[in-house]
């Protein structure tokens, strides 16, 4: 999402969804969920979750949902896709034909707004993207041992080489 964008917000504030908290007794202590964290911690941002059932509170963003869903999945509704990559490449299509698309009632476009306000206030990306992982804990210990001092000498030096 963020190399899309071509750089990082200091603040993230996705829906309070239940994908992304694991335990929601009330605003002030939510607890977000692993992933979530270790995304925030690579791209040195801070998530806030908005409160629950409020919409008031990201006007803008829900109005956007709304506008999405019109202009490219109501449109994608009829189409047959055979691979994601093709789903990707027309949702890619439209999203650029939205954001180029001028306003209705002021001037300029979503893109001219976000290149002119929102770009330069980006944070740069790492040089590394977020890479997903999985994280588990054994089901069992399991201990390496090595039959001889040689054996565990030429591990040891190995590992410090």
């Amino acid at each position: 999402m963020y190399e899309y964008f071509g750089g990082i917000t200091r603040i993230l504030v996705p829906d309070n969804t239940t994908t992304a908290v694991i335990r929601n007794n009330d605003w002030y202590n939510q607890e977000l969920n692993t992933i979530y964290h270790e995304t925030a911690e690579h791209y040195s941002t801070v998530i806030i979750l908005d409160r629950i059932r409020a919409p008031k509170d990201k006007p803008n963003a829900e109005g956007s949902v709304g506008v999405i869903s019109t202009r490219i999945t109501a449109t994608l509704r009829n189409e047959q896709f055979f691979s994601l990559a093709g789903l990707n490449k027309t949702i890619c299509r439209k999203l650029k034909e939205l954001v180029n698309r001028p306003f209705q009632k002021k001037e300029g476009t979503r893109y001219e707004i976000f290149r002119d306000e929102e770009l330069p206030l980006l944070a740069k990306l790492p040089t590394t993207p977020y890479e997903l992982a999985e994280w588990k804990k054994p089901s069992f210990r399991s201990i390496i041992t090595y039959p001889s001092a040689e054996c565990y000498t030429l591990f040891l030096a190995k590992l410090t080489i």
